[in-house]
């Protein structure tokens, strides 16, 4: 590990030199050239189990890879006040980049432009392919617009038009992007509740989900879409259903029952006449409640196949609805909700799909309140199956039970720290979403 973190701090360390020295050679003079070729090799050590290598700052923080810099040396923190100064959330190196390839990199993060879409024009303009960037907040953007988009979708069914999808597939194709570059990264979103907005929030956090496990069983981009489009609108056919039915705080008659167990019907039509979504979405939506053991409704597409994309959104439909406040219902910790979802494999859900699930969030999802064995508490920013619980935590409360006033981001596989509880958020009245 240590090996790791020198190598991750000399490749830093490299490319913050370059930037700085950009200019002061001539394009392939050979004295130019040899930190790009000493970077390549780093990045090849760096990446020897595959994948992407991801170069981001978060909160102030470098991390390359699962390293973390809290109190990053000189030209550590020039690097990253070069990213905060372009708006560069952080940097996606594929394996296979060349010195080549860095050697654009630097010229152009060296270039005047305060515009990380600058830099990604730049890069994509000169050929380098297996660079991208991610500029800032852009998910928690596109979420914002996802939540408006299918806002509008709802209110357009409700004045009897067929809406426009055009804006939400726009969204969606960002999002998915998203997801097949690093699935977790995803996750956080689904945290965001806002109860004034639960129907479209629940839409949007059920696609995002949806988008974030079919990225990571590997399905390619039309099907993460898919999935995806398929989670924002597996409920639009409640808006036929009877607003005293939807909003009715107890349980439902039989008859109410009756009426509300329709809308994966109706949201099917709906979905049939929307321009540019597949059918297949439309299939998805009709069978999200048929259940894995053909026990749900719509009681005559029982036998009717159906994808893994109902499957999915069946798993994301159910994790997010257990995990949100509602007025009939308190919502599940993220392991509570956990249990639950064990529960229903070979009943309403697919037993691999939960399993994968449950790998892509860990035994401490994103966004669980834990306790350190220090006795601080923190929120899980990246799950991990080591020991320590999490890959990344913010500690938000001091030993003591303070909340911080600037929360901290820690490594646990660095630092030593171990998670050893589960906190209840209610109890510590502690919004975890407004730490991501």
């Amino acid at each position: 590990m240590i090996d790791g973190l020198q190598h991750a701090q000399r490749l830093a360390t490299l490319l913050s030199g370059a930037i700085k020295g950009a200019g002061l050679y001539p394009p392939g003079h050979p004295a130019s050239l040899q930190p790009f070729r000493e970077m390549e090799a780093l990045m090849l050590m760096l990446q020897r189990n595959g994948g992407d290598l991801r170069l981001a700052v978060v909160d102030g923080v470098l991390s390359v890879g699962e390293h973390l810099f809290f109190a990053p040396p000189a030209p550590l923190q020039e690097l990253i006040n070069r990213l905060e100064e372009k708006g560069i959330a952080g940097l996606i190196l594929k394996p296979g980049v060349l010195a080549p390839d860095l050697t654009v990199l630097a010229r152009l993060m060296a270039e005047g432009s305060d515009e990380a879409g600058d830099l990604a024009r730049g890069l994509k303009e000169a050929g380098v392919k297996l660079i991208e960037v991610m500029e800032e907040n852009s998910l928690s953007h596109t979420y914002n617009e996802a939540v408006s988009a299918v806002r509008d979708i709802f209110e357009e069914i409700g004045k009897g038009r067929i809406p426009n999808s055009r804006r939400m597939l726009t969204v969606v194709s960002s999002l998915a992007s998203a997801a097949i570059k690093e699935p977790a990264a995803l996750l956080g979103l689904a945290l965001i509740k806002d109860y004034d907005n639960y129907t479209f929030q629940h839409s949007v956090n059920v696609g995002v989900l949806s988008m974030a496990l079919s990225a990571s069983m590997g399905h390619g981009e039309v099907e993460v879409e898919e999935c995806g489009l398929a989670g924002f609108l597996h409920d639009i056919g409640k808006t036929r259903v009877d607003k005293d039915i939807l909003n009715k705080p107890g349980k439902l008659s039989s008859d109410e029952f009756v009426e509300m167990r329709k809308h994966p019907e109706f949201g099917a039509a709906i979905v049939r006449e929307m321009e540019g979504v597949s059918d297949r979405v439309a299939e998805a939506v009709l069978g999200h409640h048929i259940r894995y053991d053909r026990a749900g409704y719509p009681d005559w597409a029982r036998e009717k196949e159906f994808g893994t994309t109902s499957k999915i959104v069946a798993v994301a439909d159910f994790y997010d609805a257990t995990t949100t406040l509602r007025s009939y219902q308190r919502p599940m910790l993220p392991d509570q909700a956990m249990k639950e979802i064990r529960k229903a494999v070979g009943g309403s859900l697919d037993g691999a799909i939960v399993e994968r699930f449950m790998e892509l969030t860990g035994k401490y999802p994103t966004g669980s309140l834990v306790r350190l064995d220090s006795n601080e508490i923190a929120v899980v920013f990246s799950p991990s199956s080591q020991p320590c619980g999490a890959a990344v935590v913010k500690v938000v409360m001091d030993p003591h039970g303070s909340l911080l006033a600037d929360p901290e981001l820690r490594s646990l596989i660095t630092s030593g720290d171990n998670i050893v509880d589960l906190v209840d958020p209610l109890v510590k009245g502690i919004d975890v979403a407004q730490y991501f």
